[in-house]
This record gives structure tokens, sequence and C-alpha cells, in this order.
């Protein structure tokens, strides 16, 4: 019986259900990137990053339309890694 009750005690251990020894659940996959996503979401950027230099350079005193055109050369030479100012050309 002495011999007995150690492996007793270990298999109720290990039976436990916060033993993760032989638990078979998967883990969470990672959620999946879409491109439409990213695509969108760098085009925002791109938009929203024109936009605000555009004012600034109209607030220094330049026309809207060579503001504009000044924004965007400006991004596609700072973020032309990104699929938005690749396709803004």
């Amino acid at each position: 019986m002495k011999r007995l009750a150690p492996f007793l005690l270990a298999a109720a251990l290990l039976a436990n259900t916060s033993c993760h020894v032989f638990s078979w659940k998967k883990k969470p996959a990672a959620p999946k990137e879409s491109s439409k996503v990213a695509t969108e979401v760098e085009k925002d950027f791109m938009a929203r990053w024109v936009d605000k230099r555009t004012a600034d350079l109209v607030a220094q005193g330049k026309s809207q339309e060579s503001a504009r055109e000044q924004a965007a050369a400006e991004f596609k030479d700072k973020f032309g890694y990104t699929d938005a100012a690749r396709q803004a050309r």
C-alpha cells in the first residue's frame, strides 16, 4: 500500500484538468492579414499625410494646386516603399 500511494497521487495530479502535460488543445490561430485591408490603411495614411502637408504648405504661402503636387511628391519620396505610393505614380 505504501508503494501504491505515490503512484496514485501522481496519477491524480496528472489527471487533474489544470495539468497541461497531456493537453491536446490547439493554440489559437493568429489572425490572417488581408492585403486589401493593408492597402486601404496605406491609402488612408497617404491621403491624411498629403492633406496635412498640403495645409502646411498653403499656410507658408503656396497655392493649393502646387502645394498638393509638392506634398504628393514628398510622400512618394519619403514613403515610396508602401503600396499606396507605388500605385499613386
